[in-house]
Order: structure tokens, then C-alpha cells, then sequence
């Protein structure tokens, strides 16, 4: 019975052994994906924040952009709306000159 003891405790103890190389190797292999995926999300976070950064670049650029179109907009209706004015008053002081013309002229007739 000493032998089949012995020969019981020698396999009991090589399951042992197999079972906890395979726990390190599951282990090992465990880490290794969590390794893995850990420099993955790393990627994906930085791959993430330039494109975050050059969106925000564009749209900085698009902004600018958009403002000196606005401020150039500007620029032309102020300048349009001076000529109008300019135009106005210049009208207006021939139609002023006309009326003192016509006035004379009437002033001469009946006087």
C-alpha cells in the first residue's frame, strides 16, 4: 500500500504542479492582454486628443476666417451707406439750388 501511496501522492502532487503552471500561464497570459489593452487605450486616447486638437485648430481658423469676412462686410455696407449719404446730400443741395433758381426766376416774372 506504501507504493500506491507513494504513486497516489506523486500524481496528486504532478496535477498540482500541471494545475499551477497553468494558473501562471493563464496569468501570464491575462496580463499580457491587459498590457495589451492598456497601450490600445493609451492609442486611441492620444490618437483622440490630436484629432480633438486639430478640430479645434480648424475651427479656429474657420472662426477667423469667418470674422474678417464679417468685419470686411462691414467695412463695404459703412462705406455704401456714406456714399448713399453723400449722394443724398448732394441731391439734396441741387435740388436746394434749383428751388432758389426757380424762385428768382418766378421773383423776377412777377416783379
Amino acid at each position: 500500500m506504501s507504493f500506491a501511496s507513494s504513486e497516489e501522492d506523486r500524481t496528486a502532487e504532478n496535477e498540482r504542479d500541471r494545475q499551477v503552471r497553468d494558473l501562471e500561464a493563464t496569468m501570464v497570459a491575462m496580463r499580457d492582454a491587459l498590457e495589451l489593452a492598456q497601450r490600445e487605450a493609451g492609442d486611441r486616447f492620444q490618437a483622440a486628443g490630436a484629432q480633438a486638437s486639430a478640430e479645434a485648430d480648424q475651427l479656429r481658423a474657420m472662426i477667423t476666417t469667418l470674422r474678417q469676412e464679417l468685419e470686411a462686410q462691414e467695412q463695404r455696407h459703412v462705406e455704401a451707406m456714406q456714399q448713399q449719404k453723400q449722394q443724398a446730400a448732394e441731391e439734396v443741395g441741387q435740388l436746394q439750388a434749383t428751388i432758389r433758381a426757380l424762385r428768382e426766376e418766378l421773383e423776377e416774372k412777377a416783379g
